[in-house]
């Protein structure tokens, strides 16, 4: 059986979860809501992909991810490549206790899943967090994170030659 690329589906719903499901990283994303209600902001403000906001009076914090197959090793491995879109829009920026609402963000999510085993096979690696521009009045982080995983699984029904040597 090849890659059936079923990771980039795991891979989002682990984040969403592992996202919505810590307190710090609820807190900066919408600091006016309860964190039992968290899952709300599902498709709204945490997307499973790059999602870049129309309305830039909202004042809302977005966090949107995804992921890539950056190489395959060879017909064992692949690199699974998790991509994390942080924006905040320039109101929300400086955070009340002093320091940057999208750095501390950027640093909560970093110790969220840098080096965790839900992700990839061994420990997904952090690689690199870089500014980006979004749109007018909204600063943008995006953070890299590596893993390695399987390129192909074995299928024992598959047909294997008459003329293969044993």
């Amino acid at each position: 059986m090849v890659v059936n690329l079923q990771e980039f589906f795991d891979y989002k719903n682990r984040l969403m979860h592992d996202l919505l499901t810590n307190e710090k990283i609820v807190n900066l994303i919408a600091p006016d809501i309860e964190f039992e209600d968290a899952e709300s902001l599902a498709y709204k403000q945490v997307y499973p992909f790059e999602y870049i906001p129309e309305v830039i009076e909202n004042g809302y914090t977005y966090v949107c991810f995804d992921v890539d197959i950056a190489s395959t090793y060879n017909k064992t491995f692949y690199e699974p490549t998790l991509y994390v879109w942080v924006m905040v829009q320039d109101s929300q920026l400086r955070l009340p206790t002093g320091g940057v609402r999208v750095d501390m963000l950027c640093s909560e999510i970093c110790k969220a899943i840098n080096g965790s085993r839900y992700y990839s096979l061994g420990e997904l690696n952090f690689d690199s967090c870089r500014r980006f521009s979004v749109v007018t009045r909204y600063t943008g982080k995006a953070l890299t994170f590596r893993g390695k995983d399987y390129n192909r699984q074995h299928d024992g029904k598959k047909f294997i030659p008459s003329n293969r040597k044993e």
